[in-house]
């Protein structure tokens, strides 16, 4: 409406309600006066009624004006930039979502100072004093995320993609407060591309473990790949296969100091992807996942004429993975890992994929044997507080070429406490315990409390 009939109809308002005391003492002079004024104001309505309708009725003629073709052409649509936008914000939409996150730890022991403000085992020393005397305070917002979630609707179906960092640094930027990439991945009907979590994996198994590490032998890890699944029912069931980057590694062991330059040349070379497939069913009490992957592992001699190295060896790996419903609620979350070069694919197992074995007359590249288990119970004990406790384990099977400090076993586990009022706000504190042994027999651990806080969000733009 417009500012005339704004008017009118406040005049109106102030005509009707007008109190008593204030009448005139000749109430039928006043009756009447009041009459003429409601027959003014009425009549103002209608007549900008009237206007209005006869506005919208030639813009909706020129709409149609605009979007009718200009010729008997029918093979040929013609949309202006306007048009097409309109459509576009229709059929699509933009999620932003993420969360601010604070971290205090008071570690009891000591770390790598480049991964204090999370606890991964292998980071923790078997000397004593190697990372300075027992005792840290950590601070930290390296948790905090950014996301954001396209959706479309295209000529070939549904579309969606998704791209996601967080302030963790890792790599070159390990021990620093800076962007770290986690996923861009797109789904257009059964096929996925980007890089995302393995398919491999089964990210639905993460318990309510709030430390940013997490479980060190659950499989996980985000890959580049191309996937394809097939859906086997309304509830989730699926079957996956994908081709995936192999992320290869080798471990040099004693060569380092016995032959430095055969060490120095020797490197991970990837001449196939890994290919991984896994089936998952869905049912009332929970669900079952069974993953494979097979890999073509190479090592090789690079600059230099000394050594003429290359060798392949074949790598393969399962991992059974679940949720057990319990109650209404709770939830019992399990995963068990085995296989021969996959330490790639294992959160923090220590190790190489491939490792050097001294054979019957030669050094050999051998694929490494990983075990490693993960259980959690997840339990809410009400709508606002919840718990989680578990542990995980993996043991590797070790070589006698390998290094004396190189990781043989290593174990996490963690108990927690969480409030949280509403789906934007949770705040709580969790215990955390790693061990680390080594080849040599020596060990160590780590104790912290962990505070965590932390602000969610989610902010949609468009609809579709």
């Amino acid at each position: 409406m417009n500012l005339i009939t704004w008017v009118a109809i406040l005049g109106l308002l102030l005509g009707t309600i007008a109190p008593a005391w204030a009448q005139n003492p000749d109430s039928d002079e006043r009756i009447q006066a009041l009459e003429r004024q409601l027959a003014a104001q009425r009549a103002m309505i209608a007549e900008q009624q009237a206007a209005l309708e006869s506005m919208q009725s030639e813009l909706n003629q020129l709409k149609s004006e605009r979007t009718t073709a200009p010729d008997d052409d029918s093979d040929h649509v013609s949309l202006s930039d306007e048009d097409t936008g309109a459509a576009v914000e229709e059929n699509s939409a933009l999620t932003i979502s993420g969360f601010v996150n604070l971290d205090m730890i008071y570690d009891f022991d000591r770390v790598a100072p480049e991964y204090e403000a999370t606890l991964v085992p292998t980071t923790i020393p078997t000397v004593p004093g190697q990372y300075g005397t027992d005792g840290n305070f950590i601070v930290s917002i390296k948790q905090s995320r950014l996301a954001f979630l396209s959706e479309m609707d295209t000529p070939w179906g549904a579309a969606s993609a998704f791209i996601d960092f967080d302030l963790f640094g890792t790599g070159s930027d390990a021990g620093r407060t800076a962007f770290n990439f986690r996923n861009a991945w797109f789904e257009l009907g059964r096929w996925g591309a980007g890089q995302t979590w393995s398919t491999f994996m089964d990210i639905s198994t993460w318990p309510n473990v709030y430390d940013w590490w997490g479980p060190s032998a659950m499989a996980l890890n985000r890959n580049p790949q191309l996937r394809y699944t097939v859906p086997l029912d309304d509830r989730g069931s699926r079957w996956a296969v994908a081709l995936e980057k192999q992320n290869g590694s080798f471990n040099v062991g004693i060569f380092d100091e016995i032959a430095p330059g055969l060490a120095d040349s020797l490197r991970p070379k990837t001449e196939l992807p890994d290919l991984v497939a896994h089936w998952r069913t869905e049912r009332d009490w929970g669900h079952v996942q069974l993953a494979g992957v097979a890999r073509h592992l190479t090592v090789e001699s690079v600059d230099t004429e000394d050594w003429d190295v290359e060798r392949s060896e074949f790598g393969w790996g399962f991992n059974l993975t679940g949720i057990l419903n319990v109650g209404e609620r709770d939830q019992v979350k399990f995963g068990l890992t085995y296989g021969e070069g996959i330490a790639s694919f294992m959160n923090d197992g220590g190790g190489s994929n491939l490792v050097p074995r001294l054979g019957a007359s030669q050094v050999q590249a051998t694929p490494m044997k990983s075990l490693g288990y993960m259980l959690y119970y997840d339990h809410y004990w009400n709508d606002e507080w919840s718990s989680s406790i578990g542990l995980s384990q993996n043991d590797n099977e070790l070589t006698n070429l390998q290094l004396m400090n190189e990781p043989n076993k290593v174990t996490y586990a963690s108990a927690n406490l969480f409030y949280t009022p509403s789906s934007y706000f949770l705040t709580g504190v969790e215990a955390l315990y790693g061990e680390l042994e080594t080849a040599d027999g020596s060990s160590g651990s780590d104790f912290r409390i962990q505070f965590v806080t932390r602000y969610s969000f989610a902010h949609s733009l468009g609809a579709r």
